[in-house]
């Protein structure tokens, strides 16, 4: 689906260690279709450059709108859950016509 909707073939697909991208049959169908796997290790958002780059956009937000506002920082948690509901309500470019929360 994703090659469709982009016009490109998969070349790698990185992926972490977890059970469902280590099974016999998921290797043998990302061999079978000239996908190259790269596994990086599990629960390490530092080596997915996209999330990597979400949580920084969502640390910038948060800090500016603390510091704009002048809220204290014990607010954070909540700022957090603002930030993360307003990015989910705006459009991007990764889910076209429709905005995060509704893909």
């Amino acid at each position: 689906m994703v090659e469709k909707q982009v016009g490109l073939l998969i070349q790698i697909l990185p992926t972490d260690k977890r059970g469902e991208y280590l099974s016999k049959e998921f290797i043998d169908f990302s061999n079978k279709q000239g996908i190259r796997r790269q596994l990086t290790t599990s629960y390490t958002p530092q080596q997915n450059d996209v999330v990597e780059k979400k949580n920084q956009t969502i640390l910038n937000m948060v800090q500016s709108t603390l510091a704009e506002r002048e809220v204290p920082k014990s607010f954070w948690p909540e700022a957090v859950n603002w930030v993360v509901h307003i990015l989910n309500k705006s459009p991007t470019r990764a889910v076209k016509n429709i905005t995060p929360e509704e893909a």
